[in-house]
């Protein structure tokens, strides 16, 4: 009888619908395993890219730092005040330095914060004849 009851289940496990099973079972379990490695890849590179942005972090922190701390003395303040909001001193006065160029418009004209005289209004009303 313990034959018998071999061969049947060599007879079932030979059968195509088990080894069919089996097959279908490797695929499924290679499968998942390349997701795996995908998956592994993927969140190497990203915690690179949060190394990388912790870094950077630490970079903008010490800056930070150095800054609060100037600005914890009498002289970076006024520093900052003077360079934030030019403000002077009692007493001071400021001095502007225009250095003009060949086209007669100074440093803070080239900058935009003043207009040439005329401007491109005026030069359009002498074409129209006005």
């Amino acid at each position: 009888m313990d034959r018998r009851n071999r061969r049947k289940w060599r007879r079932f496990l030979s059968s195509p619908l088990v080894l069919a099973a089996a097959v279908m079972a490797v695929v499924l379990l290679a499968r998942a395993d390349l997701n795996i490695v995908g998956k592994s890849s993927e969140s190497s590179a990203r915690l690179t890219q949060a190394e990388g942005q912790l870094k950077s972090l630490q970079a903008d922190q010490a800056d930070l730092s150095a800054k609060v701390a100037d600005l914890s003395t009498p002289a970076g303040i006024e520093a900052e005040l003077r360079d934030k909001y030019h403000a002077t001193a009692p007493g001071e006065s400021v001095a502007v330095i225009v250095d003009g160029n060949a086209s007669g418009t100074g440093s803070l004209e080239a900058a935009g914060t003043s207009t040439p005289a005329g401007g491109w209004w005026s030069s359009l009303l002498r074409m129209i004849g006005l």
